[in-house]
């Protein structure tokens, strides 16, 4: 008898948000994306609509420049039945972050926040191994980055059980 594949319960998409301007003299929270930033976000929102382009969540800091980058990824294509400012993606810390994100009960969840604990969550969430995700992961996580961790549970996702499938730049 063939042995069935597990169904993935959760598979969570950690972005960091698009590249920033320095243009203004606004306060950090304030800073909105550079072209290049929107830019980054629309071929990023492209991406994630030729991989089925559909989110049960949708959770972005609360900073305008993350706030954009949700506004270009969405016009792109990308869709959410629910979207939510957390102030947790700015403020805390990764910890908080994953236990956010495995405590939410959505299947499918897009996170855009903020360096370095975007790539802490992603560790804290994914048990490492040797992959072509992990090497792109470990070279940079610029600004746009994407990396997508499954899960077969919250708790695993919480507990850093989950996969690295994929770590994109879209550029």
């Amino acid at each position: 008898m063939a042995e069935q594949r597990k169904e993935i319960a959760l598979t969570v998409v950690w972005m960091r948000h698009g590249k920033s301007s320095w243009d203004q003299p606004v306060t950090d929270e304030r800073r909105q994306l550079a072209a290049r930033g929107r830019a980054n976000a629309t071929v990023a929102g492209e991406l994630l609509v030729s991989r089925g382009g559909r989110f049960d969540l949708v959770i972005h800091s609360p900073a305008e420049r993350a706030r954009e980058t949700w506004q270009y990824v969405s016009q792109a294509g990308v869709s959410a039945a629910e979207v939510r400012e957390e102030i947790a993606l700015y403020e805390d810390d990764a910890d908080e972050i994953v236990r956010l994100v495995a405590d939410s009960a959505a299947g499918t969840i897009l996170v855009i926040g903020h360096e370095p604990t975007i790539a802490e969550a992603v560790e804290l969430s994914a048990t490492r191994e040797a992959s072509k995700a992990w090497a792109a992961f470990d070279i940079k996580y610029p600004t746009s980055a994407m990396a997508t961790v499954e899960a077969d549970s919250a708790a695993d996702l919480a507990g850093g059980k989950g996969r690295l499938v994929d770590f994109v730049v879209p550029r």
